[in-house]
């Protein structure tokens, strides 16, 4: 009897601890390449998707906590890699605060990265990107997705929550059948790794394809205030 009583006591001291402990309000972060960042159309830091999502959040009283300090301009998805490998570490109001740590305390991440990989990869090809065969888009491209998918084999084993990857997008301002091609082959590639990560893919190659304020600056490859707009409001609608 006594063995039962103790059971039981221990059973609603646990119980007790997890009550007063336990919070449905949502961790977030942020990571990535400019996007997260928040870089503009007109090459300013201002307010990206995630700032808008962990408004959206707040304002529902479910944020317990945000950041995006683990984002930079022209990160790469080797560079982002290396940073969580290494446990890159970042100091903010005197706390010491490192990527691995926030990842596996995160509710929520999403991440924005490898428009820079392909952008790169195209500028350092032999062929004319308007000029490449399908093997030379599928070399090209598999380059991007198998760093792709060792960043999110390293990703997942810290962060065990929900993760969502803001898809590729044609940043310049021609769209031939042979970049279509590309990002055609690209995409589908990537929600294939993502399915396998299970991490969600958001799709924004048509959206900003089809709307020519998502991509109003010629002189650069950021999206406009509406583009974080909308891709907030889909991971708000979809993810949240």
């Amino acid at each position: 009897m006594k063995k039962i009583l103790c059971l039981l006591t221990l059973c609603f001291l646990v119980y007790t601890i997890y009550y007063f402990n336990h919070t449905d309000k949502i961790t977030y972060i942020s990571i990535g390449d400019s996007l997260s960042l928040g870089i503009d159309s007109n090459g300013n830091t201002n307010y990206g998707y995630s700032n808008y999502i962990a408004n959206y959040l707040k304002d529902k009283d479910l944020l317990k906590s945000y950041n995006n300090y683990f984002s930079t301009s022209g990160t790469r998805i080797k560079d982002l890699k290396g940073k969580l490998e290494t446990n890159w570490e970042i100091t903010k109001d005197k706390k010491t605060l490192s990527l691995k740590k926030c990842l596996r305390d995160a509710d929520l991440v999403t991440l924005s990265v490898g428009t820079d990989d392909i952008l790169t990869n195209l500028a350092l090809s032999t062929v004319s990107v308007d000029n490449l065969s399908n093997k030379e888009i599928t070399t090209l491209a598999d380059k991007t997705l198998n760093e792709l998918a060792a960043l999110f084999k390293e990703l997942r084993k810290y962060a065990k929550e929900k993760i969502i990857f803001i898809g590729f997008y044609n940043p310049l301002e021609e769209e031939t059948l042979t970049r279509e091609r590309l990002y055609t082959y690209l995409i589908a590639k990537a929600k294939d790794l993502c399915q396998k990560y299970d991490i969600e893919y958001l799709d924004i190659y048509n959206l900003f394809k089809n709307n020519k304020n998502y991509l109003n600056n010629p002189t650069n490859i950021y999206p406009s205030t509406e583009a974080y707009q909308m891709i907030a409001t889909k991971i708000i609608e979809n993810y949240i």
